[in-house]
């Protein structure tokens, strides 16, 4: 025998009641992006191996609001479509699609920035000059006017096809800035300098890259002041960087002393000094070397490192103060250029005869003045 239970349940007719849908379908869809909300947070919080600067941390900080507009916009979708709308707004469509385009292209620009910094805060050996965030951004903002002329049936056609009469008169008329656009990707494959390497200008000038835009370089000098540069011009001149390959710089101190000096006593005072200044380095350690034999001195020269190339004009302040003292304490001259003219003169010499004139007008003119005084 079977038996059949039968089950009384009322049915919805949802064609005939359409809001019932669209109401079920965006709830659903707010709660499925908060559900999503919740379980990348909770995924997070229990993940001890992402710090807050990881790339993993940054690819879902950047993920989130695209996917939750995704989320919502496709609800609304789903809810437009029910009702019928859909077929009849094209604007309506053509509108959602656009922000959903902006939204994670946005979000591409954005994480790109961020793993470009990440990337060389973690000091791997893959390190990207700030110039490739300019280019992601000009990239992404090209492709999403492209789908978005698409999207909205914009035909693209002519505007390629006028694309190179534009090339040859933008070629034309920014021909600059096209030179420091190429200058600065040299720059970057010839690992010139990065951000935050100390650099020396052609002309002296002398300072810290602060930034490498697509068009030029920004120097910032000890005296807190901003140098823009052409990258063009970066690209064509001589550039020290002084913190490559390491940061640290050595310094050159010359010293002179009178003959007669021990050179083992002046190679003594002159490392001690070097321990006394905290500036200096004790790895490598510092030098002195007997360089050559002057004219009226005999001359050394101490080399030393420092950390900073900035730290230069201080260490050697502070040595130059503390070998005068020291050379003072120690009875040790430290010599200086004296000439001594001599005059020879022959008989009948011409420009004898003019300097006995000239003393003897002299002469006259003082007893005449003498005796002016005294009438």
């Amino acid at each position: 025998m079977e038996i059949i239970f039968a089950l009384n349940i009322p049915e919805i007719p949802l064609t005939e009641h359409p809001w019932i849908l669209v109401g079920g379908i965006l709830v659903g869809s707010y709660l499925l992006s908060r559900f999503i909300e919740w379980i990348g947070h909770h995924f997070l919080s229990q993940s001890d191996r992402w710090p807050d600067d990881s790339m993993s941390q940054v690819f879902l900080n950047e993920l989130h609001t695209p996917l939750h507009a995704s989320i919502i916009l496709g609800g609304v979708y789903l809810s437009l479509n029910t009702l019928g709308v859909i077929q009849s707004s094209y604007y309506l469509v053509n509108g959602i699609l656009s922000i959903l385009i902006i939204l994670w292209m946005r979000a591409t620009i954005g994480f790109g920035s961020q793993w470009i910094e990440v990337v060389n805060a973690n000091e791997s050996e893959y390190e990207f000059s700030p110039v490739f965030k300019n280019f992601l951004t000009i990239t992404s903002l090209i492709l999403t006017l492209l789908f978005v002329l698409v999207i909205w049936e914009i035909n693209v056609t002519p505007i390629f096809a006028s694309a190179g009469v534009l090339s040859i008169i933008l070629g034309l008329a920014a021909q600059d800035t096209i030179g420091n656009l190429i200058g600065g990707v040299s720059l970057y494959f010839d690992d010139t300098y990065k951000t935050g390497d100390v650099i020396l200008l052609e002309d002296g000038r002398r300072g810290t890259v602060t930034d490498i835009g697509i068009r030029s370089t920004t120097v910032l000098t000890r005296d807190n002041i901003l140098i823009t540069v052409p990258n063009s011009v970066l690209n064509s001149a001589s550039v020290i960087n002084e913190s490559a390959p390491q940061r640290r710089k050595r310094i050159r101190v010359s010293v002179t002393v009178a003959y007669g000096t021990d050179h083992e006593d002046v190679e003594e005072i002159l490392l001690k000094i070097c321990d006394e200044v905290a500036l200096i380095l004790d790895n490598p350690a510092p030098q002195v070397l007997f360089r050559e034999f002057g004219d009226s001195a005999l001359v050394f020269e101490l080399w030393a490192f420092v950390a900073h190339p900035f730290s230069e004009p201080r260490a050697v302040d502070q040595i130059n103060r503390l070998v005068y003292e020291e050379f003072d304490e120690a009875d040790i001259d430290i010599p200086f250029p004296q000439r001594e003219i001599s005059y020879l003169s022959q008989e009948n010499d011409p420009t004898k005869e003019m300097m006995q004139a000239g003393d003897e007008r002299v002469s006259e003119y003082s007893e005449e003045h003498i005796h002016g005084k005294d009438s």
